[in-house]
């Protein structure tokens, strides 16, 4: 093995230039060539003032410049002052020969372009605290790597001292990422997807719903969307021999198979119905999804009218409960004599009956009649169920 030279080669120079300034600077935090040769960290690397300057200089035309020129602002890794003012402008001066334009620039304020904003980054680290396909140590670890190669020693590291709840883990992440691709790879090639679809039972594990004799039935659907909320997956698709959207959760979703076995030809039978075909399905997504569809409920969304009325804690309506299922979807009517408030939602029928038992304290279902008549059924069932408790 060769041996190493006590003085650094310019490759090695500008690699731990360019570390440097990654980990220790921003937009808010730049850095001059003074402090970079007084840096015990940074010293060897810069030389003399010109030594320095040159290899700057070199670095900031290798990171700022591709084949055919200099690349769009937002794509620069270096950038200081006085570079920004002659080519951060729209008509950026271009002479053909880069380094001569650069001879004259002076180096203040020089610090290192990252990809992704603090605002970004935070954005990151949420998505990986709320997701539900990692571990709390594969979590950690990935939230060390992001704020390790992705931020500077100045980011504020506050979403670290979020606490993720231990969710019950229903189905083991590896699996559940497993089908995740399975089924992107079936929405991708247009191709239909056989599974099996199971429930828990009283010894915690998944047993299959529906059985032929011994045999677990499989389904077989056409795959659309798939659809995170409230900490699960679903999937949006068309059962085989019906014409409406249906939802399946996916972590229930088990022996996933892509018809055909995903080979190049595809049969007719193994292709997808058309999404135009399907009724209730979104032709294009919308993310207010989720909001007309409770609980991912999957019947086409009515107009319901409410009455909300205030607590008796409260002096006013509290619509926070509301707002978190709804979000501003809702539309305000009109406030009646009694104080109470009509308000007008789009929701699936069913899953606004369960819904108006969850919140029976806040709100009355007041039309469509077959709506409220749903809730009085089930309001009924449960007297019915409690006062036989009680005579028992």
């Amino acid at each position: 093995m060769a041996r190493k030279s006590s003085r650094p080669s310019q490759f090695e120079r500008a690699y731990r230039l360019l570390e440097y300034l990654r980990e220790n600077t921003d937009r808010e935090h730049p850095i001059t060539q003074a402090k970079l040769r007084d840096n015990p960290e940074t010293h060897s690397y810069m030389g003399r003032k010109e030594t320095g300057r040159d290899l700057i200089i070199r670095m900031v035309l290798a990171m700022n410049y591709a084949e055919y020129g200099l690349r769009p602002k937002d794509q620069w890794k270096l950038n200081f002052d006085a570079f920004e003012a002659k080519y951060g402008r729209d008509n950026e001066e271009e002479d053909g020969d880069e380094e001569k334009g650069l001879d004259d620039l002076q180096i203040r304020r020089l610090y290192y372009q990252h990809t992704f904003s603090k605002e970004e980054i935070d954005r990151l680290i949420e998505a990986v605290l709320f997701s539900s396909t990692l571990t709390g140590q594969e979590a950690k670890a990935l939230i060390d790597k992001i704020e390790t190669r992705l931020t500077t020693r100045f980011y504020p590291k506050d979403l670290k001292k979020v606490c993720r709840v231990r969710e019950p883990r229903l189905v083991e992440p590896a699996r559940l990422r497993e089908s995740l691709l399975t089924i992107q790879q079936a929405i991708d090639s247009h191709v239909k997807i056989s599974f099996v679809f199971n429930a828990y039972r009283r010894d915690k594990q998944l047993h299959p719903v529906r059985k032929k004799g011994r045999i677990p039935f499989r389904d077989t659907v056409s795959p659309y969307y798939i659809v995170a909320n409230g900490g699960r997956y679903y999937l949006l698709a068309c059962r085989d021999n019906y014409s409406n959207m249906s939802i399946w959760r996916i972590d229930l979703m088990t022996d996933i198979e892509i018809s055909g076995g995903g080979k190049e030809s595809i049969r007719p039978e193994d292709r997808a119905q058309d999404k135009k075909n399907v009724r209730d399905l979104p032709q294009v997504w919308d993310e207010e999804f989720h909001h007309t569809h409770l609980n991912m409920s999957y019947e086409r969304p009515r107009h319901i009218r409410l009455r909300i009325w205030p607590r008796q804690s409260e002096q006013e309506i509290n619509y926070t409960f509301l707002h978190d299922w709804f979000g501003d979807s809702f539309r305000y009517i009109r406030t009646e004599e009694s104080g109470d408030d009509v308000v007008e939602v789009q929701c699936s029928p069913y899953a606004m009956v369960n819904f108006a038992m969850q919140y029976s304290d806040r709100f009355e279902v007041l039309e469509p009649k077959e709506v409220r008549e749903g809730v009085i059924k089930k309001l009924q069932e449960a007297c019915q169920r409690y006062n036989l408790k009680k005579e028992n």
